[in-house]
């Protein structure tokens, strides 16, 4: 099967869409299928198309423009888009969040070629349920034979408030390499010193400055005599924020340390006792899958999408509020038999979230949005 992924980013940009897109690619290339991926991100500074362009085997298509910062912007997104879905796709994949100025009318486009097309969102609209829902008086997208998907239940719930019953809305998880992600049989940890460590990136929306507050309350509950150390793994416009408030703080137990490839995030779970999610519109938690089958205890909130694989008691702690999270790094902080329990429950029990898996899931969605396409 031909499968055209259309995302606004692509690599060389790095973010949670990104990264899924070219996973389910390499996935879907490994199981025989014939992926291809259409992004608006530019390949290079100064260089918006590099022709023949492929990531490991899966061809690119950038229908770019070489604008600063490389902002995924397109004005390719009629005859020219149009004319290269019906000349490499049996059906389309659309990758998109918030907002995404290119997916979006992207999709429109796939849809009036008359191909089949599923959408996968991958945020959470929440708040803008309403306005995706008023845009249909102009578009009239709910009733586009197109299958919808998100990649939670967390993250469908707006997105079937925005359709208002016009459509079904799936649930397609993202996935991760989980042979990637197994831990060594020996572990790398200092009993005497909790790690805890977080990755995200430092912007806004995944609430850094807040997890400053939590951090630095467990630590004024946690009894002093107890070495406690923090990592706080990405990059972001937050950054230079979080690192001042370190500073004014005395924080000096709180390492931020950039990005890091997963050689080097790994490294740091080796080290590691604990993980910690305190982002509140968490569509999924590629980063906490991760770290969860790696063997780590996480610790989230329980109305973000991390529920989607960690329950309270079993794979970490799940609590309402920033008060439960402190509480949750102070029980796990003190308790080793809970911790020792729920880490190894995380080491020998692999989550069902491999790409086999998703590919087989994406299958039944590819034929499903053409049996919609069929009867439209």
């Amino acid at each position: 099967m031909r499968v055209a992924h259309i995302s606004d980013c692509y690599l060389p940009r790095t973010g949670g869409i990104e990264l899924q897109v070219r996973g389910l690619s390499q996935a879907q290339l490994a199981a025989g299928e014939s992926p291809e991926i259409i992004t608006a991100t530019p390949a290079a500074r100064g260089k918006a198309q590099i022709p023949g362009e492929t990531d490991e085997g899966v061809p690119i298509h950038r229908l770019a423009l070489d604008l600063p910062a490389g902002l995924p912007i397109s004005p390719y997104v009629g005859a020219r888009l149009r004319d290269l879905l019906l000349d490499t796709a049996d059906v389309v994949h659309v990758h998109g969040g918030l907002v995404s100025v290119f997916a979006w009318p992207a999709l429109r486009t796939a849809v009036k070629a008359g191909l089949p097309a599923v959408v996968s969102v991958h945020s959470v609209w929440a708040g803008w349920s309403r306005a995706f829902a008023a845009a249909d008086l102009v578009s009239n997208w709910r009733k586009w034979p197109v299958l919808w998907t998100a990649v939670s239940d967390v993250a469908a719930a707006p997105l079937r408030d925005a359709l208002g019953g016009h459509g079904e809305v799936r649930v397609l998880h993202n996935g991760i390499d989980l042979a990637g992600w197994r831990p060594p049989a020996t572990t790398n940890t200092d009993p005497d010193e909790i790690v805890i460590v977080s990755v995200a990136r430092l912007a806004v929306r995944k609430r850094g400055l807040a997890l400053i507050d939590i951090l630095e309350q467990a630590r004024a509950k946690i009894p002093a005599s107890k070495k406690i150390r923090a990592v706080l793994i990405g990059d972001g416009p937050d950054r230079s924020r979080i690192e001042r408030t370190l500073e004014r703080r005395n924080m000096d137990w709180v390492d931020c340390v950039g990005w890091q490839d997963h050689d080097q995030i790994r490294a740091h779970y080796e080290r590691a006792s604990i993980y910690i999610s305190p982002s509140r519109l968490e569509s999924f938690g590629i980063a906490a899958l991760e770290a969860r089958t790696y063997g780590l205890p996480v610790v989230a909130l329980e109305d973000s999408g991390t529920n989607e694989f960690i329950h309270d008691g079993v794979e970490g702690l799940l609590e309402p509020d920033d008060d439960g999270l402190v509480d949750a790094l102070y029980r796990l902080s003190t308790d080793s038999a809970l911790r020792n329990k729920i880490a190894e429950h995380n080491r020998t029990i692999e989550p069902a979230f491999g790409w086999k898996s998703i590919v087989a899931k994406a299958n039944d969605c590819y034929a499903a949005a053409t049996r919609l396409r069929d009867d439209s």
